[in-house]
């Protein structure tokens, strides 16, 4: 009974197990007394003689009020145990709040500021004063108080958290900082919204950083592309009627990959670097032709089989000394694209071509591309061997050679594209007219 009692939490409760064990003890007395008496013994009676039936109602009516004061108190008690063990938890809450580093703060449903801590009053740069009960447009640019307004009703509507970005905010100097915070929804005891908390951290730096990179990188890729075209020019200095082929080649190769990255067989395949590195790299297509001499590659009449061996040469030459240049490198090359071209642009997709006679798709797909683009543009250009073919006989000798020389669904890009394909030759013809037409610069002896 005694360890019962201890595991009571309830003052009324004990005292109710007093009552019954006093009863229970009067009861065995009692009992106790009649077994050895002859005549029946009756305590109560005995103590209280006269005006008994009075007592009874007066004895229940003190059980009942100490009863039910004892639970009142317990209740009180126990009120205010919770109260203060609840004061004291929100003040340890509101302690580590302060000390974090990241921005908190609640608003109200008006956008209205009601709590934060100094991280929030360090960002903006505004006294505690000054930021208690200012609205977030107050320091909020007009269209990130408009996005802000957004992402707070969408919490309110759903009640999940939600978070934003680059949110741009405005110091009390007028200069503007980036933030990144998530916002949730506060409810009182019944579960109504009666406002939002954030967690708000400075991205400032990480984002002028990340401006910084791009520009370099936009930077670094205006160089390489520079670098490319320059290098490529190399196999071109020397027919100045080849001018503007680097520039029609790289059109012409962006097209055709753009084209065939909407078919379900390549799209997985041709992604928009790949499509970068090969407008990129297709005019790297001849670089092997430094490497051949004059009297072999400026030859105006026809080749004979000795010197057409040395012309095919180009190829390995080209994607040789690509292949070393990429072997430098570290990393994921544009390189590899410009390799795979220099060594197969001219292999035929029957297999008859040349350095290696691959067939079908054992050509690299870039290779099967720039083969068209290279075949279209020569044809379409006028060359001290050969005067130029008009658009529609060079479409027609390109649709003749499809499955043979071409890869069909290369071809089939290309004649989806022939009229993009007939206006870039055009503009660019005009243009390398009006480059050969200027005269030769001479240098003073």
């Amino acid at each position: 009974m005694k360890n019962l009692i201890k595991n009571r939490v309830s003052v009324a409760d004990s005292m109710i197990l007093i009552g019954i064990m006093l009863a229970a003890v009067y009861w065995v007395i009692e009992a106790v007394l009649n077994i050895f008496t002859t005549h029946k013994v009756d305590i109560f009676y005995q103590l209280f003689p006269t005006q008994v039936d009075e007592i009874w109602p007066r004895i229940v009516v003190l059980c009942l009020f100490a009863i039910f004061g004892s639970h009142v108190r317990f209740t009180i008690n126990e009120r205010k145990k919770v109260e203060e063990a609840l004061m004291v938890s929100e003040k340890k809450y509101r302690n580590i709040l302060e000390s974090i580093e990241e921005g908190y703060a609640e608003i109200d449903l008006k956008g209205n500021i009601t709590f934060f801590n100094d991280s929030v009053s360090s960002i903006l740069g505004y006294s505690r004063q000054e930021l208690m009960g200012m609205n977030n447009r107050e320091y909020s640019t007009p269209e990130s108080a408009k996005k802000v307004y957004q992402v707070f009703n969408r919490v309110y509507i759903t009640g999940k958290t939600a978070n934003v970005s680059e949110y741009e905010v405005i110091k009390k100097d007028g200069s503007i900082k980036y933030l990144e915070f998530s916002v949730s929804l506060m409810r009182d005891q019944e579960r109504r919204p009666t406002g939002f908390r954030g967690v708000a951290r400075d991205v400032t730096e990480r984002l002028e950083a990340e401006k910084e990179r791009r520009e370099l990188e936009n930077k670094l890729h205006n160089a390489r592309a520079a670098t490319i075209l320059g290098l490529a020019k190399l196999a071109e200095y020397r027919d100045k009627g080849t001018g503007a082929h680097l520039e029609r080649i790289r059109e012409y190769a962006k097209m055709i990959a753009i084209e065939m990255a909407g078919l379900s067989d390549y799209k997985d395949y041709i992604t928009e670097k790949y499509i970068e590195d090969i407008y990129q790299s297709s005019i790297l297509h001849d670089i092997g032709k430094v490497g051949i001499q004059d009297s072999v590659l400026l030859k105006p009449g026809k080749l004979n089989s000795e010197e057409f061996d040395i012309i095919k040469s180009h190829t390995i030459l080209g994607g040789d000394a690509l292949a070393e240049i990429e072997s430098q490198t570290e990393g994921r090359s544009f390189l590899i694209l410009g390799k795979e071209i220099a060594y197969y642009h001219h292999e035929k997709w029957d297999g008859t071509g040349y350095p290696d006679g691959r067939k079908g798709e054992d050509i690299p797909l870039s290779a099967r591309m720039v083969a068209i683009a290279d075949v279209y543009d020569a044809l379409t250009t006028k060359r001290f061997y050969k005067e130029a073919f008009t658009h529609e006989k060079s479409r027609e000798i390109i649709v003749d050679l499809k499955g043979s020389h071409f890869d069909p669904d290369v071809v089939d890009a290309f004649m989806a594209n022939e009229k993009k394909f007939s206006r870039i030759c055009a503009e660019k013809r005009t243009e390398e007219i009006a480059l050969l037409e200027q005269p030769e610069q001479t240098s003073l002896q």
